[in-house]
């Protein structure tokens, strides 16, 4: 069990790495096609007509490995009301229940991800051409991300009475 809990903690935090680049490389492309469409709009007075895509290309993919950077690192808003009044116990469960609910979340991002990457297979992006199957997939990648941290953030309840002490 020791092996298997070593393995998820090491594929975590190689995906969360390399979640974090591809992250930034999406984030760095959204923002330099908006500051160029900017630029090629006012300062050359002649409008570049792919900007917006890839700015819209780059943004659906930082949204989505956001997302899923958040789930590993436990990040996201929370009302703790009903945690922080149970007792160890139940409160271990709840953060259970909770990271499995997270689990069956990401997996129906995958899948209903790879349904409208299947209605959408055929179509392209208006000016640039590029298949739209490429930024629909941000979608069931996040999900298999937050699926597979969302597991591995699953707590040993030992672990757990560790921390709380």
């Amino acid at each position: 069990m020791r092996l298997i809990a070593l393995f998820a903690s090491a594929l975590s935090l190689w995906l969360s790495r390399l979640t974090k680049l591809v992250l930034a490389l999406a984030a760095l492309v959204m923002v330099g096609s908006l500051l160029l469409g900017v630029f090629y709009r006012y300062v050359m007075q002649d409008a570049v007509s792919w900007s917006e895509e890839v700015a819209l290309l780059g943004f659906t993919w930082t949204i989505f490995l956001a997302a899923a950077l958040a789930v590993r690192e436990d990040a996201h808003v929370r009302v703790s009301l009903i945690d922080s009044v149970l007792p160890g116990t139940g409160n271990w469960l709840l953060r259970q229940l909770i990271w499995v609910a997270i689990a069956l979340t990401g997996a129906f991002m995958v899948w209903s991800g790879l349904e409208f990457i299947e209605l959408t297979i055929r179509q392209v992006s208006a000016a640039m051409r590029y298949p739209l199957w490429f930024r629909n997939a941000a979608m069931p990648v996040a999900g298999a991300l937050i699926t597979v941290y969302a597991l591995c953030n699953l707590e040993r309840r030992k672990t757990f009475q560790e921390r709380l002490a």
